[in-house]
C-alpha cells in the first residue's frame, strides 16, 4: 500500500512538472539548400533556396517536438544541356535553341525531435532527427529550336509529381532574446525515391517565439 501511494505521488509530481515545462511556439524560416539528386539529374542541379514555417511543442526545457512545412526550389542548368545537344548535333545553333521548365521543387511535411544542450546561456546548441513526407515535382520541360517544339524529339517527356517518405537529421544553435529566439541549423534530408534516393542539405535561418 505504501509503495502504491508513493508511486501515485511520484506520478502526480511528474505530471505537474511536465505541465509546468510544456509550452507552444512557432515561427518562420528561410535559407539555401544544396542538392544531391540521383544520377541523371545531379549534373544539372546545384544550389536552391526556400523557406517555410514551423510549430513547436516544448515538452521539456531541453526537448522540443517540431512540425515543419518546407518548400525548396532548384533551378536547372540549361546551358549544360544545350552544350550536350550541340555536341551531339554539330549543325545546331545555340542562339536558336531555347529551354523552359525543368525546375525541381520539394515540398516537405516533417516531424522532428530536437534535443538541446543545457548551456545556461543565450546560445543553445541542439541536435535533431525526424521523418515525414515529401512531394517532389519538376516543372514541365519545353525545348524549342527555330520556334519549333522539339521536346519530344529529344526524348524528354512531361514529369509527374511523387510523394515519398523521408528521414532527416542535423544540428543547429538557438539564440534567445527575451521572448524571441532565432536559430541557424544544418540538415541532411534523405528522400526514398524509386531506384535511387534523393537528398538535399538545407542551411536554414529562422525566427520564432
Amino acid at each position: 500500500m505504501k509503495k502504491l501511494v508513493l508511486l501515485v505521488g511520484l506520478l502526480l509530481v511528474a505530471v505537474q512538472f511536465s505541465a509546468a515545462q510544456f509550452s507552444f511556439g512557432g515561427g518562420g524560416h528561410v535559407g539555401l539548400s544544396i542538392s544531391s539528386f540521383p544520377e541523371g539529374m545531379k549534373d544539372y542541379y546545384g544550389m536552391g533556396f526556400g523557406g517555410g514555417a514551423h510549430a513547436d511543442a516544448n515538452v521539456l526545457r531541453f526537448l522540443t517536438v517540431r512540425f515543419n512545412v518546407d518548400f525548396h526550389t532548384f533551378g536547372f542548368d540549361d546551358k549544360k544541356l544545350k552544350d550536350q545537344i550541340i555536341a551531339a548535333n554539330p549543325g545546331v545553333s545555340a542562339n536558336e535553341l531555347t529551354m523552359e521548365g525543368f525546375r525541381a521543387n520539394v515540398l516537405g511535411f516533417t516531424f522532428n525531435g530536437i534535443g538541446k544542450v543545457p548551456t545556461k546561456s543565450v546560445v543553445t546548441p541542439y541536435g535533431l532527427i525526424g521523418f515525414g513526407l515529401h512531394i517532389l515535382t519538376v516543372s514541365d520541360p519545353k525545348v524549342t529550336y527555330q520556334g519549333n517544339d522539339v521536346t519530344a524529339n529529344l526524348g524528354i517527356g512531361k514529369t509527374e509529381s511523387e510523394t515519398k517518405f523521408g528521414l532527416n537529421f542535423g544540428a543547429g544553435a538557438e539564440f534567445a532574446f527575451g521572448g524571441m529566439k532565432t536559430f541557424i541549423e544544418f540538415k541532411y534530408v534523405l528522400i526514398f525515391t524509386k531506384d535511387n534516393s534523393t537528398a538535399h542539405i538545407p542551411i536554414t535561418i529562422g525566427v520564432g517565439i
